[in-house]
């Protein structure tokens, strides 16, 4: 008589996982994301190791582990402290003029992975600082990273700017002084490093444009933010910064390289812009 056998659950499991490549089991969200850090940061990712479930871990170029998502509930603050690269990106930052206030806690670029940013721009003040070059910003002259075309950006963006303060001259105001570049510092009332510390942002007349921190929390700046010249953001936009007067927290003079932000922010408004393939670097976890 034929005996039936009865295959142990766990081998069968075991095999069906064998049976698929690390592209079919990763998420299109983590594709998407992690495709859009191989575009922006090219030579950054290692590897992708993805494991049951599609869990990936990113291995940076400087031998770092990351996890794409560590599978941790969050809450805002822990969200802005400590984030996984999932976290990170999860903000979509919005391209444009700006409309409304943004709701409590939605400051998307707030949220970094400071082990990303030592891979991208150096591990300490002095690895920044071997990467710095000086960047013309009307009369003054800014130190800015070369790696990653941050300085370069940067670059492109001052052109941008003179050409709109040839046409308007009252846009200076809201730009001049200029400071920032490379300050190696944490970010106050946090023990995080501010994104100056890697030489990737710039602050556009400090005294001019308000800081969250100095004003009522919940206070309406809709008015303040509209005021800003959007010509501004936008110049700064298209170079791949983000600009802090989006924030929930605001910080109106702050501008950040950001382009995996805003390459975002392009694909979710339907752009088809060509990203990286990263199918060569994904492993099976061991």
């Amino acid at each position: 008589m034929h005996r039936c056998v009865r295959f142990p659950l766990f081998l069968l499991c075991c095999l069906l996982w064998a049976s698929q490549t690390p592209a079919q089991t990763l998420s299109p969200e983590a594709r998407r994301d992690l495709s859009v850090l191989a575009t922006v940061y090219p030579g950054v990712l290692r590897a992708i190791e993805v494991g049951p479930g599609g869990r990936a871990t990113v291995v940076l170029a400087d031998g770092t582990r990351l996890p794409y998502d560590d599978g941790r509930a969050r809450t805002p603050e822990t969200s802005v402290d400590d984030p996984d690269i999932k976290t990170m990106l999860a903000q979509p930052y919005p391209l444009g003029p700006v409309t409304s206030e943004p709701p409590l806690w939605f400051s998307p670029g707030r949220q970094r992975a400071q082990a990303l940013f030592f891979a991208l721009y150096g591990h300490d003040q002095a690895a920044v600082r071997a990467s710095l070059k000086p960047v013309r910003f009307f009369n003054q002259s800014i130190p800015f990273n070369t790696r990653q075309g941050a300085a370069d950006a940067f670059s492109r963006v001052a052109t941008r700017l003179e050409t709109l303060a040839a046409a308007d001259p009252g846009i200076r105001k809201f730009l001049l002084p200029a400071s920032g570049g490379m300050v190696w510092r944490v970010i106050a009332g946090t023990d995080r490093l501010s994104a100056h510390s890697f030489a990737a942002a710039v602050d556009v007349s400090p005294r001019g444009n308000p800081y969250w921190r100095n004003l009522p929390r919940g206070k309406n700046m809709l008015a303040v933010r509209r005021a800003f010249p959007q010509a501004v953001v936008a110049a700064f936009e298209a170079e791949g910064f983000i600009w802090g007067g989006k924030w929930a927290e605001f910080d109106l003079m702050h501008f950040e390289y950001r382009p995996e932000l805003i390459l975002l922010a392009r694909l979710a408004r339907g752009e088809t812009p060509p990203l990286a393939s990263i199918d060569g670097l994904l492993r099976p976890a061991r």
